[in-house]
C-alpha cells in the first residue's frame, strides 16, 4: 500500500542525514540474532566481532552528529554577533552622516560670514579714500 516515494521519505527520516544508521541498527539487530542462535563458539566469537565494529560505527557516527551540532550552534552565536556587530556598524555610519551634514551646515556659514567680511573690508578701503564727516564740513 506504500508507494515507493512514501518509503524513502521514511527511510530518510529514520536514517537522520543519510549517514546508514538504520542500515547499522538493522544489521546489529540480525548479528545480536545470529549470536543467540550460534552454534559453535567460533561462530558466537565472530557474531560478536560483527556487533562490536557495527556499535563502533553506531557511536562513530552519533559522535559526528553531535560534532556537527555542536559546531552549527557555534556557528549560530557567531552569525548573531555578527548581525549585532553590523546593527552597531550602521548607528556609527548613521551619525557619521549626521555629524557630515551639520558640518557641510557650518562650511556654508563659514563661507557666508567671510564673504561678508570681504564685502566689507573692500567698502572700507573705498571709505578711507574719501574723507571724515567732520573735513567734509569744513
Amino acid at each position: 500500500s506504500f508507494s515507493a516515494d512514501e518509503v524513502i521519505r521514511k527511510r530518510l527520516l529514520i536514517d537522520g542525514d543519510g549517514a546508514g544508521d538504520d542500515r547499522r541498527i538493522n544489521l546489529l539487530v540480525k548479528s545480536f540474532i545470529k549470536w543467540c542462535n550460534s552454534g559453535s563458539q567460533e561462530e558466537g566469537y565472530l557474531q560478536y566481532q560483527r556487533m562490536l565494529s557495527t556499535l563502533s560505527q553506531c557511536e562513530f557516527s552519533m559522535g559526528k552528529t553531535l560534532l556537527v551540532y555542536d559546531m552549527n550552534l557555534r556557528e549560530m552565536e557567531n552569525y548573531e554577533k555578527i548581525y549585532k556587530d553590523i546593527g552597531k556598524d550602521e548607528k556609527i555610519i548613521a551619525a557619521a552622516h549626521e555629524k557630515i551634514s551639520e558640518c557641510k551646515k557650518q562650511i556654508l556659514q563659514a563661507k557666508r560670514i567671510r564673504k561678508n567680511r570681504q564685502e566689507y573690508d573692500a567698502l572700507a578701503k573705498v571709505i578711507q579714500h574719501h574723507p571724515d564727516r567732520h573735513e567734509t564740513l569744513k
